[in-house]
């Protein structure tokens, strides 16, 4: 069994003639509530999404010291070459 998309549900709420106006909206309403409302909202994917977040900036700052070292080494390096 393969899962309706948000759309063809709506297409299917739209192609059904024994409906009013009325209740389609009605229904509409309410599926966009389960679709994009609080129930629709899943916390344990956001905490991993913040986690792989958080990694990457803590590996973001780790490259950025390291290569701020090797400037200053590369720095240091040249003043003393110049020194000769």
């Amino acid at each position: 069994m393969t899962k309706l998309t948000y759309a063809q549900k709506q297409a299917a709420l739209d192609a059904d003639k024994s409906l009013t106006p009325a209740q389609k909206a009605d229904l509409k309403a309410e599926l966009a509530k389960s679709e994009y409302g609080p129930s629709g909202f899943d916390v344990g994917e956001f905490e991993q999404l913040l986690g792989k977040l958080e990694a990457s900036k803590m590996k973001q700052q780790s490259q950025k010291s390291s290569e701020g070292r090797r400037d200053i080494f590369a720095t240091g390096l040249a003043q003393m070459m110049s020194n000769f």
